[in-house]
């Protein structure tokens, strides 16, 4: 497997001011776990979330369990052999990652599947957590910083290899599914958390 970076439009960085937002839920954990600095919302619909193949449906909508917020719904088919051909990038409203410890959100995968998370960091290596999630529930998913590694498949050519994390400046994040089935993923609005 190898990471793909494609290219997207960020705003600029003087367009980026730090939010923090607690969202009431019926999400089971959910003040906690979406309390600290946005990564993003889905406020202004798919603005800054892309996935490049077509076949990877996305769309904004509305859960009944997670109260007066918007969630990414992503469709995905079944692998196609291109090893970032189900790969969703997200911009991050807020790109100084450097107040909190853990990303942090929830998702609700229909089926079981284990998602891969990664980020470049300042240093542009990208950084890779795997999980393994349950179908048909919400689910909190927290990767502390302190346990995120290099992502051992891929990295970019400039990337400052051996450099410390530094998260004081992350353009996106992305995620994927690691299954052989086509599915779909529900997920809340991601944050750094403490």
């Amino acid at each position: 497997m190898r990471f793909v970076v494609h290219a997207m439009c960020l705003p600029a960085a003087g367009a980026i001011m730090l939010t923090h937002a607690l969202v009431a839920s019926a999400v089971p954990g959910a003040a906690q776990m979406t309390s600290g600095i946005v990564i993003r919302r889905y406020t202004t619909g798919l603005a800054g979330v892309r996935a490049a193949n077509p076949d990877v449906r996305l769309s904004v909508g509305r859960d009944p369990s997670v109260e007066d917020e918007p969630v990414l719904v992503v469709e995905y088919p079944e692998p196609n052999g291109d090893p970032a051909g189900r790969d969703v990038q997200i911009a991050t409203e807020n790109q100084d990652w450097t107040g909190g410890r853990a990303v942090a959100f929830h998702i609700k995968p229909d089926q079981a599947v284990r998602i891969s998370v990664s980020f470049f960091d300042r240093n542009h290596v990208v950084y890779t957590a795997w999980r393994d999630l349950t179908g048909g529930t919400w689910q909190a998913v927290r990767i502390p910083f302190d346990e995120i590694r290099p992502n051992p498949y891929f990295q970019p050519p400039d990337a400052k290899k051996g450099a410390p994390l530094d998260v004081s400046a992350v353009k996106f994040i992305a995620f994927a599914p690691q299954d052989k089935m086509a599915g779909r993923l529900t997920l809340s609005k991601l944050v750094v958390s403490r």
